[in-house]
């Protein structure tokens, strides 16, 4: 705008205000002369007319006007011509009034407001002004801090019915109509929310709409507020007219202006705004009411209706009939019964009957899960178009992970599109979850569909620190695997490839092994944490997967799997207590120890333990390169089979050409001999074995212990037997106290073993180093039948 424009917008502003004050003055004039009878729009203009003239007459010079923005010139030049317009509708008012002789004041004015509807025109003025002082506020043309206080807007809450006695709130329906009104109840919207609440008679949609109704009021969202009944298009005319009543406070006018008007009026409403149409009749009046409903403003319409079929209008929200707690437990309990029934329609049935949908099955679990766990993808389906919430507030895995772990891939397919229309997509962990609950029971389809759909890690680490790669080499789920490994498995991390051979190998599971070594170069004498490696769980496979170890240990050894590798146990150590044959013979073939030591065990010790007699045979018919560390190992192999009792191996080992007499050196007891060490462990049977094989007698331990006393002692009486014939000496003294075989007999009331002793030579006068002898002990206990054969 250049600077003569600039001038005629300060000249006209100039004589507007001029003009303006004239009329505001005649209007003053009016309220003062005739108190009370100047019509309520009429008193508003003579309020607002001022305001904004004072406003106006602070920017009338040119300098003001010029230093305003183009756009805000072009504004108050439109501003200026509105008010004109606007102003001048009130002094021809008022002239006609002026106009009309020999009547009172109040006669002369309503005639005139009726005869020429001025109180129409007047109240669209009154709005004008209002307006007008709002745009200049908005576009900083003057200062809101500048002005009075401006006259409060019309509201109008015309709710005259009143919610039930005792009334019952309805939280969940209620939110549901808060969520639908938000913008609308907050000036967000341009065009009217609608929402068509739709239920049987008596199930309280009318209480329903009223308890929003009120509720909106007492928190300031819907200052304006109508119900009307709009059974049939009558009562819904009449409706409108009551509202023109209210709002215009006159009768006067056609049914069609009035319903216009009306229309026109909460479409151009500043406020939020909220009409409610009870017992409407879609199929009767569905065109009538498009014709008559307002289309733009901030508005909320609410209709009311029985009609199940009712479309067209907005969103529909169903009402369910009204439960009492009772009613609403025994429908809730009915509804988990039927879910744990797996019982598709009851389930649905019973929704529809007021069950509600997000009910706790034992108080922890869901229906909407629970269902998702069994596979019910029609349940599921329902529950969600029924409002089920799927990410309920308990500590409790998603519906996604109990249908992922159950392989449900429809329903998983189901649940993510339920998120992405909702926008409510599942946190990463729960989805990270589901991936991982999948891939633990090899649901392929489902961890491809949440691969694709959304963000997971392939190599995430379950609750036994295993990942889905360890998790499908150890079940065999070849597809997974390879599924996996496409998926950058291994490029994230070798060690998680020889985690997944090493449990494959300890399955069973050839095809796994073979990929791993193969075709992803995984190292074969990779170990677990326990040191064991994937030869070593190989060889120890036995009952259903036996054929399989003999296939994997086979293959590793072909890669260069070391059978000499060892942790806690080792390859053919395994193999011997399994007794694996044939795999203790191929271990042997590719250079595997049989004396290899670990943790104190060798593989012969770990056959003679579990009684593998064809193991022994195979172990003991192997090489072992140094012939003193061949004895060695025979010899300590035939101490531990002494320990055991077992006169199987005994004989083998000794066949194969063990000391009978190699004494133990380093373990416990230092000293004992194999004939000892029997003894000490209660096999007699062995015993005697060795002593009619010419174990000497003779040989004591660390503790001064020898066969003969100790088998006394033990009241062997058959093997003390065996040992005297054997050249055993009855009078021999062992332990710290020097005693004798019949002493230590005679203190532990072996009366047998006394009576063989005596009868092979025993001197019962022999003493132990404190003098005392057989007889003294037996006397000291009160070993009665013992004193008897002693004392002769």
């Amino acid at each position: 705008m250049d600077p003569i424009s600039a001038i005629g917008v300060a000249a006209a502003v100039i004589q507007f205000v001029q003009f303006g004050l004239q009329v505001a003055k005649r209007l003053d004039e009016f309220n003062k002369a005739h108190p009370g009878e100047v019509p309520r729009s009429l008193q508003a203009i003579s309020i607002q007319l001022p305001l904004l003239l004072n406003a106006l007459s602070r920017i009338k010079t040119d300098d003001q006007v010029g230093n305003l923005d183009v756009d805000t010139k072009c504004i108050l030049r439109g501003v200026i011509s509105g008010c004109q317009a606007q102003v001048a509708e009130v002094e021809t008012m008022m002239n006609e009034i002026s106009r009309t002789p020999g009547e009172a004041f109040k006669a002369k004015i309503k005639k005139v407001f009726t005869s020429l509807k001025y109180d129409e025109k007047i109240w669209a003025v009154e709005r004008n002004l209002h307006t007008y002082i709002s745009v200049l506020i908005l576009h900083h043309v003057v200062d809101p801090n500048e002005l009075p206080p401006m006259p409060a807007e019309d509201t109008f809450f015309d709710i005259r019915e009143q919610l039930a006695t005792p009334f019952v709130e309805r939280p969940k329906l209620t939110n549901e109509l808060e969520d639908w009104f938000h913008d609308a109840a907050r000036s967000q919207v341009k065009s009217p929310t609608i929402i068509t609440l739709v239920g049987p008679k008596g199930v309280g949609k009318t209480q329903l709409a009223l308890s929003y109704c009120y509720t909106a009021k007492s928190l300031g969202q819907f200052r304006t507020a109508f119900l009307i009944d709009a059974s049939t298009l009558e009562s819904l005319c009449l409706g409108f007219e009551s509202m023109y009543a209210t709002i215009k406070r006159s009768t006067s006018g056609a049914r069609k202006d009035k319903v216009n008007f009306v229309r026109e009026y909460l479409n151009d409403l500043w406020h939020p705004w909220l009409l409610i149409l009870d017992n409407y009749e879609p199929t009767a009046l569905y065109n009538d009411i498009i014709e008559m409903l307002p289309t733009r403003g901030y508005g909320g319409i609410i209709l009311i209706t029985r009609c199940e079929e009712a479309s067209g209008l907005g969103s529909v929200v169903r009402v369910p009939k009204f439960l009492t707690i009772q009613d609403q437990a025994q429908l809730n309990s009915l509804l988990t019964q039927e879910v744990q029934n797996k019982n598709i329609n009851g389930i649905k049935n019973l929704v529809e009957q007021g069950a509600d949908v997000d009910t706790l099955i034992w108080d922890q679990w869901p229906c909407l899960h629970r269902c998702a766990l069994f596979g019910l993808f029609d349940a599921v389906e329902f529950l969600l178009d029924e409002g089920a919430n799927p990410n309920p507030p308990l500590e409790l895995r998603k519906p996604l992970y109990w249908a992922a772990s159950g392989g449900h891939q429809s329903i998983c397919q189901l649940l993510l599109d339920f998120e992405d229309k909702n926008g409510q997509v599942s946190k990463p962990v729960d989805v990270q979850a589901a991936f991982d609950a999948a891939s633990e029971e090899g649901h392929l389809d489902t961890m491809r569909l949440l691969v694709n759909r959304r963000q997971v890690a392939v190599n995430n680490e379950n609750r036994y620190s295993q990942t889905p790669l360890q998790n499908a080499a150890k079940k065999g789920y070849t597809d997974v695997l390879k599924f996996l490994l496409n998926h950058g498995a291994l490029k994230e991390g070798r060690l998680q490839g020889e985690g997944a051979l090493v449990e494959a190998a300890s399955s069973g599971h050839l095809e796994i092994v073979k990929i791993l070594c193969l075709e992803e170069n995984v190292n074969p004498n990779c170990k677990d944490s326990q040191g064991l490696t994937a030869l070593c769980h190989a060889a120890g496979l036995r009952d259903e997967s036996f054929g399989k170890g003999v296939e994997l240990t086979n293959f590793l050894l072909s890669c260069g799997a070391n059978p000499n590798l060892v942790g806690t146990d080792g390859p053919l150590h395994r193999a011997a207590v399994h007794d694996n044959i044939a795999v203790i013979r191929l271990l042997l073939k590719h250079g595997a120890d049989p004396a290899k030591d670990c943790n104190g065990w060798d593989p012969l010790t770990n056959a003679i333990k579990y009684h593998s007699l064809e193991a022994v045979a195979v172990l003991l018919a192997a090489e072992v390169g140094d012939a003193e560390a061949r004895i060695a190992w025979l010899n300590s192999s035939l101490r531990y089979s002494c320990r055991a009792g077992d006169r199987e191996t005994i004989l083998q080992i000794l066949n194969a050409g063990a000391d009978i007499n190699a004494v133990e050196s380093t373990g416990h007891p230092k000293g004992a001999t194999p004939l000892l060490l029997a003894i000490l462990g209660g096999h007699v049977k062995a015993a005697q074995l060795l002593i009619r094989r010419r174990a000497k007698q003779d040989l004591g331990d660390e503790k001064g212990r020898f066969p003969l006393p100790t088998a006394a002692e033990m009241g062997y009486d058959g093997l003390v037997r065996d040992m005297l014939r054997a050249g055993g000496d009855p009078n021999m003294q062992c332990g710290p106290n020097k005693d004798t075989a019949l002493i230590l007999a005679a203190g532990k009331k072996h009366d047998k073993v006394v009576k063989v002793l005596l009868d092979g030579g025993a001197d019962r006068m022999l003493a132990n180093k404190f003098g005392d002898i057989a007889l003294d002990l037996a006397e000291e206990k009160g070993h009665q039948e013992t004193i008897s054969l002693l004392d002769v």
